[in-house]
Formats: C-alpha cells, sequence, structure tokens
C-alpha cells in the first residue's frame, strides 16, 4: 500500500492496544478489526481465539455470525427490486402480504392506517423484536417464538405466527427496533419468486465475491466459525453455543437450515462484509459490478425518521436514548456527531449484530471500519465505542 497517496499516515497501535486489552481482560474471546481508506484496507488485525478451549486463534478468515448486520444486506436487495418497479417506498405493504392489513395494535385496536414498505425499513411499522418480556406482553409472546427451535421452518411459516400478535404501536407513531426487517426478506421472496438465500446469493453475494457468506456453515468451512461467547454470573466467558447443536450447521445438527431470516441470519467473514460495504461506500458498485444505483445509496444512507420519533431508544438491547442517530432504509444515520458521544462524522452509517459486531461507513473519510467478535449480550463492553474513537485516533 502506498502512503504517500493519503493525507496522513494511518498509526493503527491504538487499536491493536485496544484488542489486547479486551481480549487480556477476559471481556471477549477474540477481536478482529479492519479498517479501510479510500479503498485500500490499511488495518486488519487479530487477537484472541476463534475456540478457546481448543486454543484456535481468530483468523483473518474466521466465520462470524453476523446476525443483525445481515439487516443492511437485506435492505440492498429490497431495493434492487425497488429499482426493477415491483414497488414504491410508500406502497402498502399488504399489496403482498395481506395479513399485514388485518393487524391490531395491542390495546388500541386494529391499525390506523396502512403499514409501507417505508415503515419496515425504517423500523417505524409498529413491529417489536421481544427483548423486553418482562415488561411488555407484546414482547413476551416474540420471546418465546425465537426461543423456540425455527431454523426449520422457513420464513413464510414463522410469518404466519408472528403476524398474529397485536402491534406495540401504530404505524409511523414509534421507532422500536424490530422484526420488521424479517418481513423486508419475506418480501424479497414474494417479489422474485425465489428464497431469500438464492436472491442474495445471485443480486448481492456472487457479484461480490462474498463467497464465504451464507446462511448456513458448510461442513468444509466448520474448522473457521467461531465459537459463540456469553457473560453469566459463573462465567464471563461462557460457551453459549456447540457445533454439533448449532443452528447454522446442518451437517452435524441434521436439521436444514430453512428460515432465512433477512434480519439476523447471516454468517460471514471480515473481509467479506468490507467487499459489500466498500460497495456502498462506492455508491453501489466494487470492482466494476453494480449492485444497485447511486441514487438508492444516497436514498438509503439518508434519515427517513421524522424529527418527532428521535432520540431512537433500542426497547431492551441498550439503556438510554440513541442521542445525534436518525434511520435510514436499513442503517443507522449519523445525523447529529457532537450528540452521539463518540468520534464519527456527520452522514457515517452502519449497523451492528447481536454477538457484538459492528461495522460503519464513513463516506467524508472515505472510510469503512469493521469489528468481528461473538459475544453476547450486546453492548455489553463499550467496545464499539472504543473501537470507533480508536479508528479516528489512528488517522
Amino acid at each position: 500500500m502506498n502512503g504517500a497517496n493519503h493525507a496522513s499516515a494511518f498509526n493503527p497501535v491504538g487499536i491493536e492496544e485496544l484488542m489486547a486489552s479486551y481480549v487480556a481482560s477476559g471481556k471477549t474471546a477474540g477481536m478482529l478489526t479492519l479498517v479501510s481508506r479510500r479503498g485500500e484496507i490499511e488495518h486488519l488485525g487479530c487477537h484472541g481465539y476463534a475456540d478457546i478451549a481448543s486454543g484456535t486463534p481468530l483468523r483473518e478468515d474466521t466465520i462470524f455470525r453476523i446476525y443483525s448486520m445481515t439487516k443492511p444486506i437485506t435492505s440492498v436487495a429490497l431495493m434492487t427490486l425497488m429499482e426493477q418497479g415491483h414497488f414504491n417506498l410508500d406502497d402498502a405493504a399488504r399489496r403482498w402480504i395481506p395479513a399485514l392489513g388485518n393487524l391490531e395494535v395491542y390495546q388500541q385496536g386494529k391499525i390506523e392506517s396502512d403499514i409501507t414498505i417505508r415503515q419496515l425499513l425504517t423500523h417505524t411499522a409498529g413491529f417489536s423484536y421481544g427483548f423486553e418480556p418482562d415488561r411488555n406482553p407484546v414482547d413476551e409472546l416474540y420471546a418465546k417464538v425465537w426461543r423456540g427451535k425455527i431454523q426449520d421452518q422457513t420464513m413464510e411459516q414463522v410469518m404466519q405466527t408472528l403476524l398474529e400478535f397485536p402491534l406495540v404501536a401504530q404505524p409511523g407513531t414509534l421507532w422500536h427496533y424490530s422484526i420488521a426487517t424479517d418481513i423486508c426478506g419475506y418480501l424479497v421472496e414474494l417479489m422474485s419468486g425465489m428464497p431469500l438465500a438464492d436472491y442474495l446469493q445471485r443480486t448481492i453475494l456472487d457479484p461480490l465475491d462474498m463467497t464465504d457468506t451464507a446462511f448456513e456453515v458448510t461442513a468444509e468451512r466448520i474448522d473457521r466459525f467461531a465459537t459463540l461467547y456469553g457473560y453469566s454470573e459463573d462465567d464471563p466467558l461462557a460457551q453459549l453455543e456447540r457445533n454439533e447443536t448449532s443452528p447454522y450447521i446442518s451437517a452435524m445438527s441434521g436439521i436444514p437450515v430453512r428460515l432465512h431470516s433477512g434480519g439476523g441470519g447471516l454468517t460471514s467473514t471480515a473481509g467479506d462484509y468490507w467487499r459489500f460495504a466498500q460497495m456502498m461506500l462506492n455508491d453501489g458498485e466494487l470492482d466494476g459490478r453494480r449492485i444497485i444505483n447511486p441514487d438508492t445509496v444516497s436514498l438509503m444512507t439518508q434519515n427517513h425518521v421524522s424529527e418527532k420519533l428521535l432520540p431512537m431508544s433500542f426497547n431492551g438491547i441498550a439503556p438510554g436514548e440513541f442521542s445525534g442517530y436518525g434511520f435510514g432504509l436499513g442503517y443507522c444515520i449519523n445525523i447529529d456527531p457532537a450528540r452521539t458521544a463518540a468520534a464519527g462524522s456527520a452522514g457515517d452509517f452502519g449497523w451492528g449484530g447481536m454477538a457484538d459486531t459492528y461495522c460503519w461507513v464513513d463516506p467524508a473519510r472515505q472510510l469503512v471500519a469493521i469489528l468481528m467478535q461473538q459475544y453476547l449480550p450486546s453492548l455489553h463492553h463499550p467496545g464499539r465505542k472504543d473501537f470507533r474513537n480508536a479508528v479516528y485516533r489512528a488517522i
């Protein structure tokens, strides 16, 4: 890499120290970080383990559960169908999913307006996720579904259950993190006439050479699949999932992976996800292959949530409010850097996953940054914020 092309040198020492500290203190089993500027990867580092028991080190090609980092990929897939003329953003989604027209709002009765595709993409449609079952009766219903063994069901089957639940708010009246992107994935299936996995493969994964990104970890990739850890009172690095029973490894569990969750089902590598993020930074193309048009990228990465619904609050995922941010079509958008309490630029956009993976794109700095680890619950430690700050200090 030729540093002479850059206005300033990139010094990743602080990032390396951060990763080493988090691993040494037992906050995470392993941490991988990637930073690119102007299309060139300037830092890719690994610390710790993909699996503690076997001593398997984290590697550049380790495969991670990216959970909700699936959402931007699904959102891009849906927007390609908009470009093909299948829908407009403010179309009623019941045109494709009639059950959406029959929903009720908890303690309020029938919905007062149609749920639009824009509302699904922005989490303002009134759905929930199940993260607060002790506080919210609607979330208790969701939690029972997600706790069950649903990987052998199709999204159509799961939707038949979820769309019987009441909404937590009238459509368009609340930003509430939810299953809405799973519904977007189901819309992709209905509009394209093919399974979500196949549509993603054809329109995004194959064109971008994202060869290790899938809803399933195949037999030949199992040795690269990171173990999932999480906090418990007895063990701050408790192993939460075993390959033999993993919902991602049908070769070992014997249960086919039929649930293509557009909201959280993909596994991927840092290198693969960088190619997707760099495509977005490049206004929709990478290596001469266009995925979506520049105008669509611009539309997706603008705030679509009205001021009266801000600041966003993450319904049980993280305490407090998410000040300084809005939400676009599948992405969190930095609309006021001074209020975010973290380094960044106006217009940077990104999203994270439940196992504390995270990626953001900063067009002003021509930067992509990725954090990969496998630790639950998400945001138990301030690793994402620490990483953001370390990246901007390194520039």
